[in-house]
């Protein structure tokens, strides 16, 4: 038999059981070796001409065989037999060498703009969407793996995906394993409140694969005299990254990095519809620029954006629907949205804060009071559940949950989380002609312990993890406090009549009924009390003839933690394990069916003016 022929054949073979490709089956094509065709005669041998890709992995076998890894994986990659090329760098425990045929190359970003948070700042012309890279290794659970960081601004335009009237360049840090399939790879978008956060706090803090080590609710004595100035950076065993691809989006212009391009100013995205809809906009951006249309999209926003942004973002995105996608072959494929996590929200912000429930865990954790006993957490806060609804029916007296008050004699309390607190010195003062007491410290604010530390992470974050380094400083939320001299986006915010998400849940139930939707609180948060969203979501009826409610719908998971929940060790690791089996969970399928529109708007609360309040919701 003719000997080329059967070399030729054996090259075939020997590059079909190469172990990077897991059978002749590729993404690149299938392979099919050369055939062997007898005439009528018995003697001719027809050879068809091996293709481009079969003459590749000939080569790479040969080149395998001699231990020529690297020059065996180039040929494959040249080829375009990228799945093949990693699995041959792979099979010589060359991991980062695999992963690099997938992720960008590093890439360091030098950002010479100047950024402006005020209120008129304007960019004459958008950033250059160009990102940084890094490419980083992990190990979470036991098993080891590439991912890469990156950090840039995105145009949101007004007209996708033509590209037209930017509205601002948004900046944005994300964490993507770029190895794994698009089609079946989550994609997490993460938005802080305010409103008129950036997303500081959720990106150093919750879920990134490293994150600020606060440990919570620790509060050092020194703190009376000066906030810290920084924490510790530690690897995170409780990444999201292990779920899905991070996105944490500094979506107000005017904090972190973003600004609005001329001829819109800082301030024209500074209230409740402009902002959903350059939320939208920037989600738009984000998928067609990284081909992400085909991938599962989740939401997840905390405070004012789990109970107002988010609500009404996930409800624009529907709407729009895969129409300001960009064409692909892909495109008929395309998902807009698959889950949303509801952070801390407040979902209406005219309803009755519920604090009484906070209070009282504050009280047994502080151990101003024995009513708990031997009751789990989640059995304790039942009992203060069903005591609350008693005192507005029998009148009963609360006194032994509460605890005495104040709790902590001449101290003040974190409102973010109520177990933390600080011993400082009083004096006497009179306000409006009444005798009142003052702490004459700390010179901050106690319920924004953190700020001046994250601010000083970040700086040095970006550059050293990230690739990205700016020549303007980062503008951590955009408000008036100690740290944040000039008024902003809270003090201006303009609410149009629309504090309340309530209504928008509703809408995306009707477009899509299969939406995963979780809320998440902790126990010891006073600013959007637990007990507050479960009255908000068990107020709205949406099957009357099953007495159902949103509460029904939309699981509320509590933890033992703050407002930040993830600051507090002891609640990562039960919210890391709730948010694993929310991804991990198929579409909702086997909940109420969804009525008719006219029956689910009779059956919500009437809206009522809702006040600015009097601390942000970040």
């Amino acid at each position: 038999m003719n000997f080329r022929f059967l070399l030729l054949f054996a090259l075939g073979l020997s590059a079909c059981n190469d172990p990077g490709s897991s059978s002749q089956q590729t993404s690149e094509g299938t392979f099919v070796p050369p055939v062997a065709v007898v005439d009528t005669g018995g003697t001719k041998i027809i050879e068809p001409e091996p293709t481009a890709q079969q003459i590749a992995r000939m080569k790479a076998a040969n080149l395998q065989a001699q231990g020529k890894i690297k020059e065996a994986a180039l040929v494959l990659k040249e080829a375009g037999l990228i799945s093949e090329a990693a699995g041959v760098f792979k099979s010589a425990g060359l991991d980062e060498e695999a992963y690099q045929l997938y992720a960008p190359e590093d890439f360091k970003l030098e950002d010479t703009t100047k950024y402006d948070d005020s209120p008129d700042a304007q960019l004459a012309a958008a950033v250059d969407e160009k990102p940084s890279v890094m490419r980083h290794k992990m190990t979470l659970n036991g098993k080891t793996f590439w991912y890469t960081a990156s950090a840039g601004h995105l145009t949101a335009f007004a007209k996708n995906p033509e590209k037209q009237e930017p509205q601002a360049s948004v900046f944005y840090t994300a964490y993507t394993r770029d190895d794994l399939p698009r089609e079946s790879r989550p994609v997490t978008f993460f938005f802080n409140g305010g409103p008129g956060a950036s997303s500081i706090y959720l990106h150093l803090a919750s879920y990134a694969p490293q994150r600020a080590f606060l440990n919570g609710p620790e509060v050092k004595p020194e703190w009376k005299d000066n906030p810290p100035d920084s924490f510790p950076m530690i690897d995170d065993k409780e990444s999201l990254i292990d779920k899905s691809d991070l996105v944490f989006v500094d979506i107000t212009p005017g904090t972190g990095y973003s600004q609005a391009i001329a001829p819109k100013k800082n301030q024209d995205f500074w209230g409740v519809t402009v902002d959903v809809e350059l939320s939208r906009q920037f989600i738009t951006r984000y998928v067609n620029f990284n081909h992400r249309q085909v991938s599962p999209k989740y939401l997840y926003g905390e405070s004012y954006a789990g109970g107002i942004r988010v609500p009404k973002l996930a409800r624009a995105l529907l709407e729009a629907g895969k129409g300001d996608y960009e064409k692909s072959d892909s495109v008929s494929k395309a998902t807009v949205l698959t889950g949303v996590v509801f952070h801390s929200p407040a979902f209406d912000y005219a309803a009755e804060d519920a604090v009484l429930p906070t209070t009282a865990m504050t009280a047994d954790y502080l151990k101003k009071t024995t009513a708990r006993g031997d009751l789990s957490l989640d059995e304790y806060a039942q009992v203060l559940r069903d005591s609350m609804m008693k005192q507005h029916s029998d009148g009963i007296d609360l006194s032994k949950y509460l605890g005495p008050d104040p709790l902590i004699e001449d101290a003040i309390h974190n409102a973010y989380d109520y177990r933390m607190y600080l011993k400082v010195n009083w004096v006497s003062a009179s306000f409006w002609g009444a005798p009142v007491k003052l702490p004459t410290e700390p010179w901050y604010k106690f319920d924004f312990f953190e700020e001046r530390a994250l601010n000083n992470i970040i700086t040095a974050y970006l550059p050293a993890h990230v690739n990205y380094k700016s020549a303007s400083a980062y503008t951590s939320a955009s408000w008036s406090d100690w740290f944040h001299s000039a008024s902003g986006a809270f003090e201006s915010w303009d609410f149009d009549n629309s504090a309340n998400g309530l209504p928008d849940i509703v809408e995306i139930l009707k477009y899509d009924p299969s939406l995963k939707l979780l809320t998440v609180h902790g126990y010891y948060d006073t600013v959007t009390p637990f007990r507050r969203s479960e009255l908000d979501l068990e107020g709205v009826v949406f099957d009357k003839d099953k007495n159902l409610t949103l509460l029904d719908r939309i699981p509320v998971k509590n933890f033992a933690g703050g407002h930040m929940i993830y600051y507090s060790e002891e609640a990562r690791a039960p919210l890391k394990k709730t948010l694993d089996e929310f991804y991990d969970a198929p579409p909702h399928g086997n909940g109420p069916t969804i009525v008719k529109a006219r029956d689910l708007v009779a059956t919500i609360p009437a809206q009522r003016a809702a006040p600015v309040p009097a601390i942000a919701l970040h």
